[in-house]
């Protein structure tokens, strides 16, 4: 519950159901997005990399641009970087934490410079950049604590979820959005939700209600065997460790984001041999998280049984004993 976790007065008419993360993301922008034939360039979307591969499209979709900021080295913010990337255009900014593709968490001292930065951008150029909080693996979190939220700091926010990840239903499309208490008086607050109601209905397809009112009535903690998540990330990181992948230990969500080995040419001299055969190994390329900087990376997702992981693992070994020529060790 929003309201007792932070203390403020979040409100049920504030809360809508969508279609996904994907369809809470796509109303919302369209809604935040203007379409004035007379202005000077499209609104802007600031987008932290390497990002979800959707949010270019669904910015470009609604009528906007998105301007790609990359993250730091080690996968937090660079709020210099983001400072500098705000024009007289921005209207959002996307904030995914913990991230797809790559598993860091924000931690909360730089939300709270983020939310402090973005104070001082809005005034300004004169108009609130408006925070998307992405937040649909709050609660595949492998640290102690919560991932933080950027709720407590800043008040013009919209919080995207969905039910997909917490009770480990993808596919069933159960997303909402809950705008912040503080996004604007009451009245400007119910205009904007008022005005994302009205975009939701001509779209083609409506939020599926029903499932919404049952997993309402379901508890929201201790549904998801975290542990088996980190069990799947635990084994493949070890092995990709080994192999000479440079990759991190994810903080949460499901995925692995590794730079391939130096002695391996490509990605696509790697995608070459891993996909070829009758058991391919799946992945996805780096290149679409965010261009060109990240074509030497990939992104392996461990949401599937123990035993798939097990298969990948050795799979990997086999390619890189066949093709690939420099000595690992087994894990």
């Amino acid at each position: 519950n929003l309201s007792d976790r932070y203390d403020l007065p979040f409100r049920g008419s504030d809360v809508l159901a969508t279609v996904g993360a994907t369809g809470a993301l796509d109303v919302l922008l369209k809604t935040l997005l203007r379409h004035d034939a007379q202005a000077e360039g499209p609104d802007e979307v600031l987008v932290i990399a390497p990002f979800f591969v959707e949010y270019l499209n669904l910015v470009a979709a609604n009528g906007g641009k998105a301007v790609v900021v990359p993250s730091t080295d080690r996968f937090q913010l660079d709020i210099d970087a983001l400072e500098k990337a705000v024009t007289p255009r921005t209207r959002a900014i996307i904030v995914n934490s913990p991230n797809n593709p790559t598993g860091a968490i924000y931690c909360e001292e730089s939300l709270r410079k983020l939310s402090e930065m973005l104070e001082t951008r809005s005034r300004e150029i004169g108009q609130r950049i408006v925070v998307v909080e992405d937040a649909v693996y709050e609660s595949l979190v492998f640290t102690p604590e919560p991932a933080p939220s950027m709720v407590p700091h800043y008040p013009y926010l919209v919080r995207v979820n969905s039910y997909s990840k917490s009770l480990g239903i993808a596919g069933e499309r159960l997303g909402h959005l809950t705008v912040h208490p503080g996004f604007g008086t009451a009245q400007e607050r119910s205009e904007f939700v008022a005005a994302m109601k009205l975009n939701m209905r001509i779209r083609v397809v409506h939020a599926p209600l029903l499932q919404h009112r049952v997993v309402a009535k379901l508890p929201q903690q201790g549904l998801t065997d975290v542990d088996a998540y980190r069990r799947n990330v635990e084994r493949l990181h070890l092995t990709l460790s080994s192999l000479g992948f440079g990759v991190d230990r994810p903080q949460g969500t499901f995925y692995l984001w590794a730079t391939l080995p130096a002695h391996v040419g490509s990605e696509l001299e790697f995608r070459d041999v891993a996909q070829s055969g009758a058991a391919p190994l799946l992945y996805l390329p780096g290149i679409l998280f965010g261009g060109d900087a990240y074509s030497r990376c990939v992104r392996f997702c461990t949401c599937v049984p123990y035993e798939e992981i097990e298969r990948a693992c050795a799979r990997l070994h086999e390619i890189f004993a066949q093709s690939f020529s420099a000595s690992v060790a087994n894990a």
